[in-house]
């Protein structure tokens, strides 16, 4: 039996509210007959709590799935040092616990370094030495050159030139290097010359299985949810309460349905930032059809988004249209495209999977002049023409982001 290491500081399984990109792989893999670890902290990044208060902590899921989750440092702003010094305590916990993980979990035959954050690299390429096996080097942003194109940074800045070095030294050390932004390989290949034999693209995933199965759990939705799901027409917004997530786009074309007398309601779930502005302009401009509320489980989400008319996302960083030119990673685009309702998107650059597969429309990023007509446009359509839109999202979904067809090529990239 084959055993794969997936380093990945961020992953959990998906009632921790984590990243669930590796658990989605790691089932599937799991089932082929391979034994997959997956080592994670323990903190988690979007709830900013612990999973577990020990040192290691192992959870076997099945026959042939553990996860590991390794205590690090905490920090309750995503960009302070406190998040600096976890990326840190995480790729030294990874290297002092590897002969203990393998010890109980069987040593590698092959180990990822999945980045967010480019130090995890650095530690699955000294476990993978240590056993003299292959190493995959797994990139979903391109650090620093997001800092860089956004303005969060000056070219200059030590950091950006310290995780540039690293990047050139894990992508010349990897064997193989995935990359799960659409367009990435005009990144690699194009600015950075790397070799097109060398990189694969292995997008986010989607367990349609355990969508279609919470999406029937209507329980898991908080009482004030199902009730306000069941009041109109409804567009949600499920994550981040985030300026670049489009938030006040979104209530702004609220306000502009509303004074149109159109009975279009929307609901926001998730946390961040934002929330309490959110509140405040809703507030001020006597908005009536909307619910604000807190973040609800990964695993309800689905219920919420399928009983939904339209879903609501958006991506751009003001003023710095480079950011996301090479594509994003954005997993709720495929719950969206996959849970029935029409996405509405607004993203640059129209070669977007949500335009492409017809599975909903775009919208012209921070433009909620835009949005507030693809809305009326989707209301005042008939109810087949309507569901058009959810027909073909789902059909995209199973045919090009189901993870049994991404587990077919991670296999390729991993051991051929």
């Amino acid at each position: 039996m084959k055993t794969i290491w997936i380093i990945d500081h961020y992953s959990s399984e998906p009632k921790y509210g984590g990243i669930s990109r590796q658990y989605d792989f790691a089932k599937e893999l799991g089932k082929r007959g391979y034994r997959v670890v997956v080592i994670a902290s323990s903190f988690c990044h979007f709830t900013h709590c612990y999973i577990s208060e020990k040192t290691i902590m192992a959870n076997r899921i099945g026959k042939n799935l553990f996860y590991i989750y390794l205590k690090t440092g905490s920090y309750q702003k995503n960009n302070g040092a406190g998040r600096a010094w976890s990326m840190i305590d995480f790729m030294g916990k990874v290297m002092k616990y590897e002969t203990r993980i393998a010890e109980r979990c069987g040593a590698p035959d092959v180990v990822t370094g999945c980045s967010v954050h480019p130090l995890a690299w650095i530690a699955a390429y000294r476990v993978a030495r240590k056993y003299k096996v292959r190493f995959c080097a797994e990139v979903r942003d391109f650090w620093p050159r997001i800092w860089v194109v956004s303005g969060d940074k000056r070219r200059m800045d030590p950091m950006v030139l310290f995780f540039e070095a690293v990047q050139r030294w894990a992508f010349q050390k990897a064997d193989k290097i995935i990359y799960s932004m659409n367009h990435g390989d005009k990144y690699l290949c194009g600015e950075l010359g790397i070799d097109r034999s060398k990189v694969a693209l292995i997008g986010q995933p989607m367990d349609c299985d355990r969508f279609d199965e919470n999406a029937e759990r209507e329980e898991l939705l908080p009482k004030p949810v199902r009730e306000f799901l069941l009041s109109g027409w409804i567009c949600s917004f499920a994550g981040y309460y985030m300026a670049y997530e489009g938030v006040y786009v979104m209530l702004e074309a609220l306000k502009i349905l509303e004074e149109k007398g159109l009975p279009v309601k929307m609901i926001f779930v998730g946390s961040g930032q934002e929330k309490e502005g959110m509140l405040e302009y809703v507030h001020k401009n006597k908005l009536r059809n909307v619910l604000i509320y807190d973040r609800i489980p990964k695993e309800a989400v689905p219920a919420l988004i399928s009983r939904s008319h339209v879903c609501m996302a958006h991506l751009e960083v003001k003023g710095h249209k480079e950011v996301y030119k090479y594509g994003v990673s954005k997993n709720k685009v495929n719950e969206y495209l996959y849970s029935g309702a029409c996405t509405l998107y607004g993203f640059l650059y129209q070669d977007d999977e949500v335009a492409t597969s017809g599975g909903g429309m775009m919208f012209e990023p921070y433009n909620a002049s835009d949005l507030a007509e693809k809305i009326e446009r989707l209301y005042g359509m008939p109810q087949e023409e309507q569901k058009q839109y959810g027909i073909l999202g789902r059909r995209y979904i199973r045919e090009n982001r189901r993870v049994e067809v991404l587990v077919d090529r991670m296999v390729k990239v991993l051991f051929e």
